[in-house]
Protein backbone atom coordinates (compact mmCIF):
# COMPACT_ATOMS: atom_id res chain seq x y z
CA UNK A 1 0.00 0.00 0.00
CA UNK A 2 2.90 2.33 0.67
CA UNK A 3 4.64 1.87 -1.77
CA UNK A 4 1.34 2.80 -4.60
CA UNK A 5 1.17 5.94 -2.51
CA UNK A 6 5.04 6.64 -3.35
CA UNK A 7 4.82 5.62 -7.00
CA UNK A 8 1.73 8.01 -6.88
CA UNK A 9 3.65 10.95 -5.32
CA UNK A 10 6.27 10.64 -7.87
CA UNK A 11 4.38 10.41 -10.86
CA UNK A 12 2.39 13.62 -9.48
CA UNK A 13 5.85 15.61 -9.18
CA UNK A 14 6.62 14.20 -12.64
CA UNK A 15 4.00 15.39 -13.98
CA UNK A 16 3.90 18.76 -12.03
CA UNK A 17 7.60 19.44 -13.33
CA UNK A 18 6.53 18.33 -16.96
CA UNK A 19 3.41 20.99 -16.76
CA UNK A 20 5.86 24.00 -15.22
CA UNK A 21 8.42 23.01 -17.95
CA UNK A 22 6.31 23.02 -20.51
CA UNK A 23 4.44 26.34 -19.45
CA UNK A 24 7.90 28.21 -19.28
CA UNK A 25 8.75 26.91 -23.30
CA UNK A 26 7.28 29.84 -25.43
CA UNK A 27 6.39 27.93 -28.61
CA UNK A 28 7.71 28.83 -32.03
CA UNK A 29 4.14 30.07 -33.33
CA UNK A 30 3.79 32.39 -30.15
CA UNK A 31 7.41 34.18 -30.73
CA UNK A 32 6.56 34.70 -34.40
CA UNK A 33 3.07 36.02 -33.28
CA UNK A 34 4.86 38.41 -31.04
CA UNK A 35 7.60 39.56 -33.34
CA UNK A 36 4.86 39.78 -36.02
CA UNK A 37 2.47 41.85 -33.52
CA UNK A 38 5.52 44.35 -33.22
CA UNK A 39 6.37 44.49 -36.63
CA UNK A 40 2.52 45.51 -37.33
CA UNK A 41 2.27 48.17 -34.17
CA UNK A 42 5.44 49.79 -35.88
CA UNK A 43 3.98 49.52 -39.31
CA UNK A 44 0.62 51.18 -37.94
CA UNK A 45 2.95 54.18 -36.74
CA UNK A 46 4.79 54.48 -40.04
CA UNK A 47 1.06 55.06 -41.45
CA UNK A 48 0.50 57.52 -38.60
CA UNK A 49 1.29 60.80 -38.75
CA UNK A 50 2.65 63.31 -36.26
CA UNK A 51 -0.37 65.79 -35.27
CA UNK A 52 -1.30 68.85 -34.14
CA UNK A 53 0.27 70.70 -31.70
CA UNK A 54 3.24 68.18 -31.95
CA UNK A 55 3.78 68.53 -35.58
CA UNK A 56 4.22 72.07 -35.01
CA UNK A 57 7.20 71.29 -33.23
CA UNK A 58 10.65 72.03 -35.27
CA UNK A 59 12.76 71.22 -33.40
CA UNK A 60 11.61 67.38 -32.31
CA UNK A 61 14.01 64.79 -33.35
CA UNK A 62 13.43 61.39 -35.50
CA UNK A 63 13.25 59.29 -32.55
CA UNK A 64 10.92 61.17 -30.68
CA UNK A 65 8.33 61.30 -33.73
CA UNK A 66 8.94 57.55 -34.16
CA UNK A 67 7.54 57.57 -30.23
CA UNK A 68 4.73 60.20 -31.19
CA UNK A 69 3.37 58.19 -33.96
CA UNK A 70 3.34 54.73 -31.78
CA UNK A 71 2.04 56.60 -28.95
CA UNK A 72 -0.46 58.17 -31.05
CA UNK A 73 -0.92 54.66 -33.18
CA UNK A 74 -1.58 52.84 -29.90
CA UNK A 75 -4.18 55.78 -28.66
CA UNK A 76 -6.48 54.97 -31.89
CA UNK A 77 -6.36 51.72 -31.37
CA UNK A 78 -7.51 51.82 -27.99
CA UNK A 79 -10.36 54.26 -29.30
CA UNK A 80 -11.69 51.83 -31.89
CA UNK A 81 -11.72 49.04 -29.70
CA UNK A 82 -13.49 51.29 -26.85
CA UNK A 83 -16.08 51.81 -29.64
CA UNK A 84 -16.46 48.52 -31.08
CA UNK A 85 -17.11 47.71 -27.53
CA UNK A 86 -19.70 50.04 -26.91
CA UNK A 87 -21.24 48.85 -30.27
CA UNK A 88 -21.34 45.65 -28.99
CA UNK A 89 -22.84 46.11 -25.76
CA UNK A 90 -25.10 48.72 -27.27
CA UNK A 91 -26.31 45.83 -29.55
CA UNK A 92 -26.86 43.58 -26.87
CA UNK A 93 -29.28 45.91 -25.58
CA UNK A 94 -31.74 46.15 -28.32
CA UNK A 95 -34.63 44.09 -29.68
CA UNK A 96 -34.58 42.19 -32.77
CA UNK A 97 -36.45 44.63 -33.95
CA UNK A 98 -34.69 47.56 -33.45
CA UNK A 99 -31.63 46.36 -34.83
CA UNK A 100 -33.60 45.95 -38.09
CA UNK A 101 -34.68 49.44 -37.35
CA UNK A 102 -31.34 50.70 -37.18
CA UNK A 103 -29.59 48.57 -39.99
CA UNK A 104 -32.31 50.04 -42.32
CA UNK A 105 -31.31 53.59 -40.94
CA UNK A 106 -27.56 52.69 -41.29
CA UNK A 107 -28.12 51.53 -45.38
CA UNK A 108 -30.20 54.75 -45.77
CA UNK A 109 -27.56 57.38 -44.72
CA UNK A 110 -24.68 55.11 -46.98
CA UNK A 111 -26.65 55.74 -49.78
CA UNK A 112 -27.29 58.68 -49.12
CA UNK A 113 -23.77 59.74 -48.66
CA UNK A 114 -23.11 57.88 -51.54
CA UNK A 115 -25.36 59.73 -53.91
CA UNK A 116 -23.40 63.19 -52.28
CA UNK A 117 -20.30 61.66 -53.15
CA UNK A 118 -21.82 60.83 -56.86
CA UNK A 119 -22.88 64.22 -57.11
CA UNK A 120 -20.05 66.06 -56.47
CA UNK A 121 -18.06 64.48 -58.67
CA UNK A 122 -20.52 64.67 -61.99
CA UNK A 123 -20.56 68.36 -60.93
CA UNK A 124 -18.38 70.15 -63.06
CA UNK A 125 -15.67 72.56 -61.29
CA UNK A 126 -16.13 75.79 -61.09
CA UNK A 127 -14.16 78.29 -63.18
CA UNK A 128 -12.46 80.84 -61.47
CA UNK A 129 -13.73 84.71 -61.74
CA UNK A 130 -11.56 86.53 -63.10
CA UNK A 131 -11.73 90.42 -62.16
Amino acid sequence: MRSRWVWAMVCAMMLGGWAVVRAEDKPAAAESTEKKADSEKKADASKVKVVQPWSKLTSLSDEQKTKIKEIHAKALDEEKAIKEKENADIMALLTDDQKKELKSMQEKETAEKKTKTAAKKDAPAEEPKSD
